[in-house]
């Protein structure tokens, strides 16, 4: 995969795209689509929402985790991506995190319970993705987490994701979070 692939996109909000240890890469985005209008309205740009996969499928993403909640989104946002995944050949799984905060314990449970398939898609040398609504605090602490687990620090997870995008992991909470997670909460 060419790791520059972030320059040649200007309409995606992939924010980074990060080799894992031992195999595949880690993504962080905003919500794919995601947009205003003229009145400052939320809504979704199917192009964008398209420029946006397309980037992520040129850098190998299987698995999307949908990090948003559904009342931080247009109506039916959530649903429309999930197809729009899903007609790629993708597959995309809701795991909500409250904006500017940490995974839950029911997270952290689900976490757990898809370890098999992230393991899979990795080992495949495919990527995983993580989508918020900015691509910022919730992917970051998502794809910081994916790099903890296979042998990061912590604080190296997140410098080597804010080398491509500053604001991955967007407060304090998170980061001191990560660190927790790391030995084991």
């Amino acid at each position: 995969m060419n790791e520059d692939l972030i320059i040649f996109h200007p309409d995606s909000s992939v924010r980074a795209i990060c080799p894992r240890p031992g195999g595949g890469h880690v993504l962080t985005m905003g919500f794919p689509g995601l947009d205003t209008d003229f009145r400052g309205q939320a809504l979704i740009n199917p192009d964008r929402m398209n420029a946006t996969l397309t980037h992520a499928s040129d850098a190998g993403m299987r698995l999307l985790l949908i990090l948003t909640q559904p009342d931080e989104l247009p109506q039916d946002a959530i649903e429309m991506l999930r197809r729009a995944v899903s007609a790629r050949g993708m597959h995309g799984i809701a795991l909500p995190i409250e904006d500017y905060s940490v995974p839950s314990p029911a997270f952290l449970r689900a976490w757990t319970r898809l370890g098999s398939t992230f393991g899979a898609v990795f080992a495949s040398g495919a990527s995983v993705g993580m989508c918020c609504h900015h691509g910022a605090g919730r992917s970051g602490v998502v794809a910081a987490m994916h790099l903890i687990d296979a042998g990061h620090a912590p604080e190296n997870a997140v410098r080597l994701l804010r080398q491509q995008f500053p604001e991955t992991v967007e407060n304090d909470h998170q980061y001191d979070w990560l660190i927790r997670y790391s030995v084991g909460l």
